[in-house]
């Protein structure tokens, strides 16, 4: 079961996260405003999606003090790591920017080790090298791209740091007493990222900026991406968040990052067309070998 759902989310946000949001940050996204107005349009879908799975669930309730201080400070982070994120994806190129990116994995890895006393195995051991090797190999370094400024590196870094504090904290609250206030958690976790672009595009129009995404001929691409990235989205922090309590943080995050990465590079090569390297094709092997040594099957 925690198999089928690992595969569900990582389909889910190579999809929404990956191949939809570099699609539309790429040919739709013009500043600060239009890249903030996609986040908040996203996140209140996302909110309204996990509302009427908590709804349905029996789990939408008065949240704890815990849950509402960690859900305010989660989706300020879960904010600032899409928004690095499709700001990277903006201004370099898809493959390096979720190479780094993905790296984030490596932080809450570490936190179940040290935070919450998880063993690892030997395989496990070796499993998380061989999928440091593949994250290496991802890329060729060799043929270097234009858009890899010093901008585009620090927005890299940005989110790489985001995106390891969503893991720790997906853990600290799935860990806690308050765990079965997971739909609540989430649906706070949305609102305020929704609140914190929408807040950011004000203040990016006050400053001169145009939301060029709202015109008469671009909003409905705007609300058909929303749509699927919200939804996509919210289902996979969903199935993140109970995976996150249920299995060892280094299985559970290598997996999850590690597959979205080697998918994105998957998805380039059929979708696009794009050639990979002979390192390239061997990041590839030894990422799917890291997968099933940290899943216990090899």
């Amino acid at each position: 079961m925690h198999a089928l759902l690992l595969i569900v989310s990582v389909l889910m946000n190579i999809l929404s996260a990956g191949i939809l949001r570099n699609d539309f940050c790429k040919k739709e996204i013009h500043g600060a405003a239009d890249l903030h107005t996609f986040n908040a349009l996203s996140s209140i879908l996302s909110a309204a999606t996990l509302a009427v799975i908590a709804l349905l669930g029996g789990s939408l309730c008065i949240p704890s003090l815990y849950t509402l201080g960690l859900g305010v400070i989660f989706g300020v982070i879960t904010a600032l790591c899409a928004v690095l994120a499709m700001k990277a994806l903006e201004n370099g190129p898809l493959s390096y920017t979720n190479v780094i990116i993905a790296c984030g994995m490596v932080i809450p890895s570490l936190s179940g080790m040290v935070f919450f006393g998880e063993s690892i195995s030997t395989g496990q051991y070796f499993g998380m090298a061989l999928m440091l090797i593949s994250i290496a190999c991802a890329v060729d370094t060799s043929n270097r791209e234009s858009g890899m400024s010093l901008r585009w590196l620090l927005l890299c870094l940005g989110s790489f740091l985001c995106s390891g504090g969503v893991g720790v904290m997906q853990k600290l609250h799935q860990s806690s007493p308050h765990k079965d206030e997971l739909g609540i958690f989430l649906v706070i976790a949305f609102i305020v990222s929704a609140l914190f672009s929408f807040t950011a595009a004000r203040v990016s129009l006050k400053k001169g900026g145009n939301v060029t995404v709202l015109a008469a001929n671009r909003i409905r691409k705007l609300v058909i991406f929303s749509i699927v990235c919200g939804i996509g989205i919210a289902l996979c922090n969903q199935i993140n968040m109970y995976l996150a309590g249920v299995m060892e943080a280094v299985i559970f995050y290598p997996v999850v990052n590690g597959g979205f990465m080697l998918l994105n590079i998957l998805a380039g090569v059929l979708l696009w067309h794009e050639k990979l390297s002979r390192r390239q094709w061997f990041g590839l092997i030894m990422g799917g070998a890291a997968i099933f040594l940290l899943c216990g099957i090899l």
